[in-house]
């Protein structure tokens, strides 16, 4: 079960490997966070519960990268930007779509296999 699972990264990138994007929800406040954390920074209680997110959101902000970390060698040129979800956090993720993408456009998560671990990126629908 879920609410079982402890709220550090192991536990996000389990939820990524299911397709599912999971955030923390404090049980005092109702204050939603993403990446998921096991404190509330708004009231300072320690009482989450897991929250499944729909992943649909739209852009705040945006980049597109041409000189890559090592890590994204061979991967250029890719978009990285701001997404504000529906739900209301707001989360920097790898987007799918290039120069195409504008300030405002509508996304969804898609979960893509990279190697041994699925990682989470955003397409404009």
């Amino acid at each position: 079960m879920s609410e079982a699972k402890p709220f550090i990264y192991q536990s996000y990138q389990a939820f990524l490997e299911e397709k599912k994007l999971m955030g923390s929800r404090c049980t005092s406040c109702g204050a939603l966070f993403l990446p998921p954390r096991p404190l509330c920074p708004k009231c300072g209680m320690g009482s989450m519960t897991w929250t499944e997110m729909r992943g649909e959101g739209k852009i705040e902000a945006f980049t597109v990268i041409y000189v890559p970390p090592t890590s994204m060698v061979g991967k250029c040129p890719y978009s990285v930007g701001i997404i504000k979800l529906n739900e209301g956090p707001a989360l920097m993720a790898r987007m799918l779509g290039g120069e195409e993408l504008h300030v405002g456009d509508k996304v969804r998560a898609d979960f893509q296999k990279e190697g041994e671990k699925t990682v989470l990126l955003f397409k404009s629908v």
